[in-house]
């Protein structure tokens, strides 16, 4: 663990508050009266795998951390390494990500190299267990790329779904501007529903849902099975394998093949249901 003390004690731009403030879904005034340390789980090289959120329980009021989003272990939060990076470029990421109209063949594509990953017969029972935990992460990791591409692209390119979308997401309805500010709000309504786009962590499935029928007035397929599976991704990256109770997660063949096709099923079962080919 890599001590971020910078962005930890040195805060001196209130910008950076506000953006962590956004990401942990709670107001400024909140964030600044939590009692909080910053860590990254990064290699030996300086790659940053995660940062890691650590909240004082005692210095920091109950009322304010009942809001945290993604709280884990009441006390804690991961971060993906990119978003704290406050020159995130949406504009190159919408772009790659509206670039690519062929997100179902690109997921079918991903899972098909997975499987083969899968069926590799490795002599080494510790490398065949690495293997299978790095094929268990990237099939989570392929159904959240499809996710995020196909909600994107659906939405910018069908005026009725963009529509749908300001109508419903909350973010929109918590905005407020006066009569004379209509026309500068309206230019930017694009660039803002980009960026509200790209910020949804599309391992939340409960809000991807929900996004999901709001905009595509469709009926998202049951999320209990394939959620599960997600915390599952979770405890292999976080907690070394093992759940909060300590029971190790299983990775083996058939713990694969029974993932890959969950995944698989429930990917088609949504492009079905949007005509997606």
């Amino acid at each position: 663990m890599g001590k971020i003390r910078d962005y930890l004690y040195d805060m001196e731009n209130s910008f950076e508050e506000m953006h962590l403030a956004k990401i942990l879904g709670i107001s400024f005034d909140d964030l600044r009266r939590l009692s909080y340390i910053i860590d990254s789980n990064q290699s030996e090289d300086g790659l940053v795998y995660n940062y890691i959120i650590e909240f004082n329980t005692e210095k920091s009021p109950v009322e304010v951390l009942s809001k945290i989003n993604r709280l884990d272990d009441r006390s804690t939060v991961y971060l993906e390494p990119w978003e704290l990076d406050l020159s995130f470029d949406y504009d190159e990421q919408f772009d790659a990500i509206t670039e690519n109209k062929g997100f179902l063949k690109k997921f079918s594509e991903e899972i098909s190299d997975l499987k083969k990953l899968s069926e590799l017969e490795i002599i080494d029972d510790n490398l065949k267990l690495i293997l299978n935990r790095q094929i268990f992460i990237s099939t989570i990791g392929t159904m959240e790329t499809f996710l995020c591409d196909a909600f994107t692209n659906l939405t910018f390119d069908n005026d009725v779904y963009f529509k749908n979308f300001v109508l419903t997401h909350p973010e929109f309805k918590q905005r407020k501007f006066e009569l004379r500010e209509i026309f500068n709000e309206y230019e930017n309504i694009r660039e803002t529903a980009k960026k509200i786009i790209l910020d949804v962590i599309y391992r939340n499935l409960p809000t991807v849902s929900q996004m999901y029928q709001d905009t595509f007035k469709i009926d998202f397929p049951r999320i209990k099975d394939v959620y599960q599976e997600v915390l599952k991704r979770h405890d292999l990256v976080h907690r070394n394998g093992k759940t909060k109770d300590g029971e190790i997660v299983e990775t083996d063949t058939d713990a694969i093949a029974i993932l890959i096709n969950k995944i698989t099923d429930f990917i088609n079962d949504i492009a079905v249901k949007l005509n997606i080919t």
